[in-house]
């Protein structure tokens, strides 16, 4: 049980969350163990569509203990959540918006290899 040593925050990141979910529904879930101070389920920045996944902030990291070690792995809100401790702070939309959508694709990668080995050919 290694993963809940140390707590370094008050924040829970929570995954798997059903996109039906609302901030009233977690609310109310985890509020059964301790004060929350905030739940914040992120958008994608284009769709505004929920992510899946969600941050709830207790006013006391005993309580956000607590609702780990009872809630992680159980089903909320229809869904099988995955429960641990936030790291690093919290995402501002701009930053949301200017991280990467997609990955290279296939054809790009091979294209970038031809050209290093034409270059190294040519020298």
């Amino acid at each position: 049980m290694a993963r809940y040593m140390r707590p370094p925050n008050s924040s829970l990141f929570v995954r798997n969350i059903s996109d039906e979910s609302r901030p009233e529904d977690l609310r109310r879930e985890f509020g059964r163990y301790g004060p929350v101070v905030d739940v914040y389920i992120p958008l994608d920045f284009y769709t505004r569509q929920p992510r899946g996944f969600a941050y709830i902030q207790f006013e006391d990291v005993r309580d956000a203990e607590d609702a780990l070690h009872s809630l992680d792995r159980k089903w909320v809100c229809g869904r099988q959540i995955e429960i641990q401790f936030a790291q690093g702070d919290r995402k501002t939309p701009n930053q949301m918006k200017t991280k990467e959508r997609r990955s290279p694709s296939r054809s790009s990668r091979y294209d970038d290899y031809d050209r290093d080995r034409r270059r190294r050919h040519l020298l």
